[in-house]
């Protein structure tokens, strides 16, 4: 009886819980231009500040479980197809971030095309005052920002994080854990804090067709 009385209270909550991703799926569709075909993981948050639904797209068959920002100042954000957002993985915008397709982001990295707050520490404070009060404000004209292209088939590894900036080459590989300060050409491997080449994979192939 107790075995019949969990089994039918493990069936509720999972109803409930794919309930909740339905109404939540139907909100992110309202504040962002989403495919239909896109799957949202329970995780996932889009959090479209600057209130304009244009400035979030997201492209046939990706799968997202992390989160989406613009910020109230300003911030667009790209997906292309077959893209993975893998959870706790955030993508901050105050600029541009753009993702080609068959991009695959692991879980806890972040992606931020902006410093977040001033580098004053007058500033910075009253940028958090003003965040605590009313909210984001509308105009940062200190804040340092610079666009983010991740091009087709990059594979980028968990807790990695991607700064301003920076243009990732396609097909390249951010290994786990990297910070990517500076951009890093197609087919290659980085790895380590500020990220570096460690193996460029145009080489494997050649070597592989020579032998």
């Amino acid at each position: 009886m107790n075995f019949k009385l969990r089994h039918i209270g493990f069936i509720f909550i999972q109803l409930l819980n794919h309930f909740f991703l339905f109404l939540k799926k139907g909100y992110f569709f309202d504040k962002a231009l989403i495919h239909k075909s896109v799957k949202f993981i329970a995780t996932a948050k889009v959090d479209n500040i600057i209130g304009d639904r244009n400035a979030i797209s997201v492209d046939a068959n990706t799968i997202i479980g992390g989160q989406l920002l613009t910020f109230k100042h300003g911030g667009r954000i790209r997906i292309g197809e077959w893209c993975y957002l893998g959870e706790n993985s955030r993508i901050w915008s105050a600029e541009m971030v753009s993702i080609g397709s068959r991009v695959l982001i692991s879980h806890g990295v972040n992606i931020h095309d902006t410093d977040s707050h001033p580098v004053d520490a007058h500033e910075r404070h009253q940028h958090f005052v003003s965040i605590a009060t009313t909210g984001h404000p509308e105009s940062m004209p200190n804040l340092v920002s610079k666009p983010i292209v991740i091009e087709d088939d990059v594979w980028i590894g968990c807790n990695a994080i991607i700064l301003k900036g920076v243009h990732i080459g396609r097909a390249s590989i951010i290994a786990a854990g990297s910070v990517v300060t500076k951009s890093v050409p197609e087919n290659v491997i980085v790895a380590g804090n500020p990220a570096c080449i460690i193996r460029n994979l145009n080489l494997d192939e050649k070597l592989t067709i020579s032998q």
